[in-house]
């Protein structure tokens, strides 16, 4: 991965630390990592750079949720996540 790619992923995980969420399409995975099947290397690495994240915030590892679509992946991230219905009571 170069430099400009892996600080493109790096501002998705800042933006899934201070927002809670963030979407990284598919041809954006296939076009950083330079590959032709996403495999378990890239989400190896994915984990490992939030981890970083979270480290520099002085939070401790959680891992996001993540829900993938047909467009790509959004990562979710909440240190008290809550069901819909769970508001509503």
């Amino acid at each position: 991965m170069n430099k400009r790619h892996q600080e493109q992923l790096l501002s998705r995980l800042d933006d899934l630390f201070t927002k809670g969420v963030t979407f990284i399409a598919w041809p954006e995975i296939y076009y950083w990592y330079s590959i032709e099947r996403i495999a378990k290397a890239p989400w190896r690495d994915i984990k490992s750079k939030w981890a970083d994240v979270l480290e520099e915030a002085g939070e401790k590892y959680q891992d996001p949720y993540v829900a993938e679509t047909t467009a790509g992946v959004a990562l979710f991230y909440s240190s008290k996540p809550k069901k819909l219905g769970q508001l509503t009571e």
